[in-house]
C-alpha cells in the first residue's frame, strides 16, 4: 500500500482528499499546515506528498524547498495544489523542484492520472538507483578480490623463484629431488588459486548459470570419489563411505555440486593427519518429506582434525586461513570454502560446519529438486 502525505490547511478539502485516496487504496497521512506536513514527512518517508501553495505561515513553496534540502526526503515525488496556474508561481515551483501541479478545482480522475504518473516514474527512479548501487557494489567487491588476490599470488611465485634458484646451485640429486616436488606443489596451489578466483569472479558477475541434470548419486558420487582414493592410500589415510543403496535421483546443477564435493573432499584429506580417519556420508532428510516441506539430500564430510571454536565463523570468509593451525598449513588459497558457501547458495541449499572431539564435519543441504 503506496503512502500519500497529504499538506492542505482546508479541512474539508483534505477530507475530500482522504475519503478519495482510501477508496483507491492508498494509505493516507494528513498535514494540517507546513510545518506539520514537513515532520510528518520525515517521520512517515511517504511515496508521494501533495502539497498546498497558499498556507498561512509555512506555504508550500517553503514546505517543498526544506524537504529538498534533507536526504532523506528529497527524492519522494510532490504535487502542488494552486487556486492560481500563474505562469510565475509555476516557474518557481518547478525551480524548487516540484513534479507536478494541480490546480483547483481538479477532477477525481486528474488527481489519480497525476499520483499514477509520479509513482511510475519514482518506481522506475529507484530501481535504477538500485541497479547503480549494485553495479557500484560488484565494483567493489572486484577491486577488493583484485587487491587481496594480486596478494595473495605472490606468495607462491615467490617461493617457486627461491626453489628454482636452489635447484641451480645444490648439487646433491636427493636434495635437488626434494625442491622439485616442492615447485610442483607450489605450481599446483597457484593454479588453483587463479581457478578459484576465476570461478568466484563468475559467481560475482552472476555469468554462471544453472543447469540441471538428474544424478543417480550412487554412480555419481562414486566417479567424484575415485580419484582421491590413491591419494588417501598415498597418505596413509583412512577412508569409510556410507551411501544408502536407494536414494532418490535429484535434479541439480552437476558442475556446482561437483565442485562443492570436491573442494570438500579434498580438503579433508589436505588436512587429516596419517592414519587419521575421512568419513564421507549421504542421506535424505525424511523429516522433510513428512512435513510436506522441500525434500533435500544431506551430504557429510567429516575428519580427524579440529578448528579451534574462534575460528569456525570465519571459514567461508574471502581468502580466510585459520591461523597457527598445524593442519591447516597446507598453502590453500582461503578462497576453496568461499567459493563452496557461494556455490551451495546458488543451489539454494546451506552449509554448515563443526569442529569437536578432533573432527571436523561440513553438512551440505541441498533440495533434490531446484527451479530453474
Amino acid at each position: 500500500m503506496k503512502k500519500i502525505l497529504v499538506i492542505e490547511d482546508e479541512p474539508a478539502v483534505r477530507n475530500n482528499l482522504r475519503l478519495l485516496l482510501k477508496a483507491e487504496g492508498f494509505e493516507f497521512i494528513g498535514a494540517e499546515n507546513g510545518d506539520v506536513g514537513v515532520k510528518f514527512a520525515t517521520v512517515h518517508k511517504p511515496d508521494l506528498i501533495i502539497c498546498d501553495i497558499m498556507m498561512p505561515d509555512f506555504d508550500g513553496y517553503a514546505v517543498l524547498n526544506t524537504l529538498r534540502q534533507d536526504k532523506t526526503t528529497a527524492m519522494i515525488p510532490f504535487i502542488f495544489l494552486t487556486a492560481k496556474a500563474d505562469r510565475a508561481d509555476l516557474r518557481q515551483g518547478m525551480q524548487l523542484g516540484a513534479d507536478d501541479y494541480l490546480t483547483k478545482p481538479f477532477t477525481r480522475a486528474e488527481l489519480l492520472e497525476a499520483i499514477a504518473i509520479r509513482l511510475k516514474k519514482q518506481e522506475a527512479v529507484t530501481n535504477l538507483q538500485n541497479k547503480i548501487q549494485e553495479l557500484q557494489e560488484l565494483n567493489v567487491k572486484k577491486d577488493d578480490l583484485l587487491a587481496t588476490a594480486s596478494h595473495e599470488l605472490r606468495a607462491p611465485l615467490a617461493n617457486m623463484k627461491m626453489m628454482i634458484q636452489m635447484l641451480e646451485v645444490i648439487p646433491n640429486e636427493e636434495r635437488k629431488q626434494h625442491y622439485r616436488k616442492l615447485l610442483e606443489a607450489e605450481c599446483v596451489r597457484e593454479m588453483d588459486m587463479v581457478n578459484n578466483i576465476l570461478d568466484w569472479q563468475r559467481l560475482e558477475s552472476e555469468i554462471q548459470e544453472i543447469s540441471l541434470e538428474t544424478l543417480i548419486l550412487q554412480y555419481w558420487l562414486s566417479n567424484i570419489i575415485e580419484p582421491f582414493q590413491i591419494r588417501i592410500e598415498q597418505r596413509q589415510q583412512i577412508l569409510k563411505v556410507n551411501l544408502p543403496p536407494h536414494l532418490p535421483p535429484i535434479t541439480s546443477d552437476r558442475a556446482c555440486l561437483e565442485q562443492i564435493l570436491r573442494e570438500l573432499v579434498n580438503n579433508a584429506c589436505k588436512y587429516t593427519p596419517k592414519y587419521g580417519e575421512i568419513s564421507i556420508s549421504v542421506e535424505l532428510n525424511d523429516s522433510a518429506r513428512e512435513s510436506n516441506s522441500t525434500t533435500t539430500v544431506i551430504f557429510k564430510i567429516a575428519n580427524q582434525a579440529e578448528i579451534a571454536a574462534a575460528y569456525l565463523p570465519k571459514v567461508f570468509d574471502k581468502f580466510y586461513r585459520v591461523p597457527d593451525a598445524d593442519f591447516w598449513k597446507q598453502g590453500g588459497s582461503g578462497l576453496g570454502l568461499a567459493l563452496v558457501h557461494q556455490l551451495v547458495e546458488k543451489l539454494e541449499g546451506i552449509i554448515q560446519v563443526k569442529s569437536s572431539d578432533g573432527w571436523t564435519t561440513f553438512t551440505v543441504q541441498i533440495p533434490t529438486t531446484i527451479s530453474p
